[in-house]
């Protein structure tokens, strides 16, 4: 689904680079700013900053360039970078070396949206953008919950959502472990058209649409491949290693 919408709004998308935050609650953390900057599919940035500050607060995150995936951590005071599609390839074929399906076991399950929309009601504008507040109510560990949101079909801020997700989804998870799966898609787009402002713990900052510098879209100039620094096994050990994890899979 994510990935024919994408396909779709890249043929109108008016335009290029944009920067789109979100500031959520991150429990003990306090509030963080999740940072999404965007110029093209090969040129993306996933990263977050502690809410209030003007720079991203460190050169951690997740990385497109070129079309390539990169992960950025800090370790020790030391940023090293994986290179993703590396990791997946080699994931892929020891996948297969093992003869173990990455689907097995896994059983069909019918998704719904995570909202069910009760009753929309008034206009509401957040960070400049005229939004709609609209009842709803989710589920979760089987008690029903309701609420207010505010939800906008503001062009700009849906297209920019949908491309979002789609960056998201190259990843599997958000910049700080947040999962991204078919309740987080249909939070965020409460519908095709409407895309989430405001509900509790989190809030639409802002979206800009100034040019984003190349460097953004750089590694850091002293991360290191953190794939180099792995311990190498001997025999013995990969052999004990791809059974334990084989019997992981099945």
């Amino acid at each position: 689904m994510i990935k024919i919408l994408f396909t779709s709004i890249m043929a109108t998308f008016v335009y290029a680079d944009f920067t789109m935050i979100y500031e959520m609650d991150s429990g003990p953390d306090g509030k963080l700013e999740e940072i999404i900057q965007y110029r093209d599919a090969g040129h993306v940035k996933l990263s977050f900053r502690k809410a209030g500050e003007k720079e991203v607060s460190s050169e951690t995150g997740q990385y497109i360039i070129g079309g390539r995936r990169y992960t950025v951590l800090r370790e020790e005071e030391k940023l090293i970078y994986m290179d993703m599609d590396k990791i997946d390839k080699a994931t892929q074929e020891l996948t297969e070396e093992l003869n173990v399906s990455k689907e097995k076991g896994q059983a069909l399950v019918t998704e719904k949206p995570f909202f069910t929309i009760l009753k929309k009601g008034t206009a509401k504008t957040i960070a400049g953008i005229a939004g709609e507040v609209w009842q709803v109510e989710s589920e979760e560990d089987g008690r029903k919950y309701q609420e207010e949101i505010v939800v906008t079909n503001d062009k700009e801020v849906v297209e920019a959502m949908h491309i979002s997700l789609w960056a998201l989804n190259q990843f599997g998870e958000g910049p700080y472990g947040m999962e991204i799966d078919h309740d987080l898609e249909t939070m965020m787009l409460v519908t095709d058209e409407y895309a989430l402002l405001y509900a509790e713990g989190m809030v639409f900052k802002k979206l800009d649409k100034s040019k984003i510098p190349d460097t953004v879209f750089q590694l850091p100039k002293d991360a290191v491949n953190g794939m180099k620094s792995l311990p190498k096994m001997d025999r013995e050990k990969e052999d004990a290693g791809k059974k334990l994890l084989k019997s992981m899979l099945e």
